[in-house]
């Protein structure tokens, strides 16, 4: 498992790691990605990246997690959101996936790599627990296994329309996420 450090420089290394990780990842792929690769580009020995990676799917799923985090920071726990609030954060996942190192490549590897599958679902579920807990507060009167059925359900609505739009970048973003936070607020409601 991935040891996240606290000093600075190492964390600067680490991160550096990640980020080399997902530029190679996006250029060769899961398959063609190897620690060797990733230490050479980042600049750094194979002893040093296995000091903070066990192997290639620890250092893959780090990467993952990373990108599953700053994903979910952009979600406001709020069950009564409008559509509209809904569509900017569905824009924003796009954009900050776009803009981080490899990013489309890595929402594919979490669905195509079987040892990195856990990555994202691990994700959804906290991610759908969170608005789970704020929905009860807002009304705990309210059938908590269909609470869960439907957030966990907003979740990946939302992580599908974010993959179908890195997919197929002719799209129209806004457009596609306006129809996704309708079905959000759909099931929602």
């Amino acid at each position: 498992m991935a040891r996240r450090p606290t000093q600075n420089r190492a964390l600067a290394t680490y991160e550096r790691l990640l980020d080399t990780a997902g530029e190679l990842l996006a250029e060769v792929g899961v398959e063609r990605i190897s620690t060797n690769l990733v230490a050479a580009r980042a600049g750094v020995s194979p002893p040093t990246l296995y000091h903070y990676f066990e192997d290639k799917y620890d250092l893959l799923a780090a990467l993952g997690e990373r990108l599953m985090a700053a994903q979910n920071a952009l979600v406001a726990l709020d069950p009564g959101q409008d559509e509209a609030s809904i569509a900017q954060i569905l824009v924003a996942h796009v954009e900050l996936t776009r803009t981080s190192p490899g990013g489309a490549w890595i929402m594919r590897m979490l669905r195509a790599v079987p040892q990195l599958a856990e990555v994202r679902l691990a994700s959804h579920r906290q991610l759908a627990a969170a608005l789970v807990r704020q929905a009860w507060v807002a009304d705990p009167w309210q059938d908590k296994a269909a609470l869960d059925r439907r957030a966990r359900l907003c979740v990946d609505l939302g992580y599908a329309a974010i993959e179908l739009v890195l997919d197929e970048p002719e799209l129209d973003v806004e457009a596609v996420m306006a129809d996704a936070a309708r079905a959000i607020r759909a099931v929602l409601n």
